[in-house]
C-alpha cells in the first residue's frame, strides 16, 4: 500500500461505528447524517466531500468540526491541488459537461483552509478491530475512480481484493448506489455505503449511509445500510440561490439521476429499489 494511507486501532469494546461517502457538499444530509450517528463514537466519510451541491464550505466545516475521519476522494485531490477537472472518470459527454459545472462552481467556493485540509486527507483507511482489519477506500484499493458496479462485479472479483489486500472487508463508495456482498473465499465482504450527496436513483429522496456492527459475541463486522431523510428543501433553495443547474435539482427532488449517469450500466440504469430495508 502507498505511504497515504491512515491506520486506526479501534477499540476492543467498540461494536459500531458510521461511514457515509460522497457528501456532494450536501450540508442537509451530512447534518442529519451526523445527528443520526450522534452516539456512535467512531465515524468514517470516505470521500467527494465537494461536488454537486451548494456551499461547500459549509459542509466541509461541519464534517471537519465534527471530527469524523476523512479520507480523500478523486474530488478532493483535485480540489485540493487545483486541477483542471474533477477525475471522476466519466466518458460520456454530457456527464463530463455537468461535472466540469459541478468541480467548476466547487473549486470556485473552497476555500484555501479547505483546500490545505483536503491535500492532507489519506487516500486511503486500514482500521483493525479486534483481529479483522478492515480497508476504507473510495473507488477500489486499486484506483481512486475505479467504479465498482454491483451487477458487474463477481465474487471471484471481491475476494481477489480482500486477498490481494490481506484484508477482512472492503467499504468504497465511488459508484454511488449502494450495495453489499459478502463471499466465502476467503471469507468477507465488499461495502459500497452510498453517497449523502444524492439518491440512489430509486425514485425515492432519502440517501444512504453505512454501518459495520460487530457485537462482542461474534467473530466478525455486519455491514448494514441506513436509509437517511434529510431537509431537502433547504439544499435546493440554495442550490437556486446560488445559479446550480436545474438538473441537479430536479434529482434531489425526484430521487433520480438526472446527470452523470451514462455511466451507469445497463442494468442500473432502470429507476429501481437498491437497498431492502
Amino acid at each position: 500500500m502507498s505511504a497515504s494511507v491512515k491506520r486506526v486501532q479501534l477499540p476492543d469494546d467498540c461494536d459500531r461505528i458510521a461511514i457515509c461517502g460522497g457528501p456532494y457538499s450536501n450540508f442537509a444530509a451530512v447534518d442529519a447524517f451526523l445527528s443520526a450517528t450522534a452516539d456512535i463514537s467512531h465515524r468514517f466519510c470516505l470521500g467527494d466531500l465537494g461536488g454537486f451541491g451548494p456551499q461547500p464550505n459549509r459542509t466541509l466545516g461541519l464534517l471537519r468540526d465534527s471530527g469524523v475521519t476523512c479520507l480523500q476522494g478523486n474530488y478532493d485531490h483535485a480540489v485540493g491541488h487545483g486541477l483542471h477537472d474533477c477525475g471522476c472518470g466519466y466518458s460520456d459527454p454530457r456527464d463530463r459537461e455537468f461535472a466540469q459545472i459541478s468541480y467548476d462552481y466547487t473549486y470556485r467556493h473552497t476555500s484555501e483552509n479547505h483546500r490545505q485540509w483536503l491535500q492532507q486527507l489519506p487516500q486511503m483507511i486500514v482500521l483493525t478491530w479486534r483481529g479483522c482489519t478492515l480497508l476504507l477506500c473510495h473507488g477500489s484499493p486499486d484506483r481512486v475512480n475505479e467504479f465498482i458496479w454491483a451487477t458487474e462485479t463477481d465474487d471471484s472479483q471481491i475476494q481477489t481484493f480482500l486477498t490481494d489486500h490481506n484484508v477482512d472487508g472492503i467499504c468504497a463508495t465511488h459508484t454511488g448506489l449502494p450495495w453489499v456482498r459478502t463471499v466465502t473465499n476467503p471469507n468477507g465482504f465488499w461495502f459500497n455505503v452510498g453517497v449523502l450527496g444524492r439518491p440512489a436513483h430509486e425514485g425515492k429522496r432519502h440517501v444512504y449511509y453505512g454501518c459495520l456492527n460487530f457485537p462482542q459475541h461474534t467473530t466478525r463486522p455486519t455491514p448494514e445500510l441506513v436509509p437517511l431523510a434529510y431537509d431537502i428543501d433547504a439544499v435546493t433553495t440554495a442550490m437556486r440561490l446560488e445559479g446550480l443547474p436545474q438538473e441537479f435539482i430536479t434529482s434531489l427532488e425526484q430521487g433520480v439521476w438526472t446527470t452523470c449517469s451514462e455511466i451507469l450500466p445497463t442494468a442500473e440504469k432502470s429507476v429501481q429499489p437498491r437497498v431492502t430495508v
